[in-house]
């Protein structure tokens, strides 16, 4: 699961949320978890990356110490993979010193968007785009 996010985004010009209270530049988002909402400023959120192609061997590629996202709690987080065990992989989430056995369908590339705007991810030291890592590159 996890397709989503767990937000949608309004824009500051829709009804219900009143004015932004830092001014243009904010959008209000609401949760899926429990409703609430908030204003937060436009440039602190990233756009959905592309849904990970399930042909794309990136978990086969992924090894120990590199990035990858774990869905957890209604959200995407940043993890470090630590060791595979069977169809488990454990991670750890680094900013909260917290390990994490997770399954195959919890975890996706970390996603970074280059230069061009095109989204991308590392395994093996090598940054490509979904495109070019399907043809092989």
């Amino acid at each position: 699961g996890g397709e989503g996010g767990g937000v949608r985004v309004g824009s500051s010009g829709q009804g219900g949320g009143g004015d932004p209270p830092g001014g243009s530049g904010q959008v209000l988002i609401e949760y899926d978890v429990d409703g609430s909402q908030e204003w937060v400023e436009a440039a602190n959120l990233r756009p959905e990356p592309p849904p990970i192609a399930s042909e794309l061997p990136w978990l086969s590629r992924l090894a120990k110490g590199e990035l990858a996202e774990l869905w957890y709690e209604g959200g995407w987080w940043e993890v470090i993979l630590q060791a595979r065990a069977g169809s488990k992989f454990q991670v750890l989430a680094a900013r909260y010193n917290k390990i994490h056995s997770a399954t195959a369908a919890e975890l996706r590339p970390w996603w970074q968007r280059d230069e061009a705007g095109a989204w991308c991810y590392t395994l093996q030291r090598k940054t490509r785009t979904a495109e070019q890592w399907r043809g092989g590159g």
